[in-house]
């Protein structure tokens, strides 16, 4: 069983089991039905993702905002599908400085998404005030307004 009819199957698990399911029931069902094929495969899949752990784990700091940002970025080539890492300490000065503001940026609006979802799920309805909390105009990648 691959990857994809793994993900397939979990929507059953998804109807089974109800609203909240724990990650070793998630192991549990995988297991069941076969998608952990030989230990050789699932210790060298483990070791991938601890090595993507430690690389998530490595952090810059910058000196002028005080952030710290994940110095790592991982992304997959095109046309090999392998996976490489995007060191931000060695972009230019200029390059790193719109990346960690428009980083900063993401961020403030990734947790206001987390914070409603979480408030969701806990009973509460918060939608509209975490919608009005990010007023702020969005900046885009080439250091645009994305408004005219």
């Amino acid at each position: 069983m691959g990857p994809a009819e793994i993900v397939a199957s979990l929507k059953e698990l998804c109807e089974q089991s109800g609203p909240k399911i724990q990650t070793e029931d998630i192991v549990q069902w995988i297991q069941w039905h076969g998608g952990f094929e030989s230990d050789k495969e699932l210790i060298a899949f483990a070791k991938k993702m601890k090595a993507r752990q430690y690389a998530r784990q490595l952090l810059y700091d910058d000196e002028e905002t005080g952030l710290r940002v994940k110095r790592l970025w991982s992304y997959r080539d095109p046309h090999t599908g392998d996976r490489y890492y995007h060191d931000l300490a060695r972009l230019s000065p200029e390059r790193r400085k719109r990346l960690i503001e428009q980083y900063a940026h993401f961020a403030d609006q990734l947790r206001s998404v987390r914070r409603a979802m979480s408030d969701y799920f806990a009973g509460q309805g918060f939608f509209e005030f975490y919608a009005g909390e990010a007023e702020s105009e969005p900046v885009l990648i080439g250091g645009e307004s994305s408004r005219p």
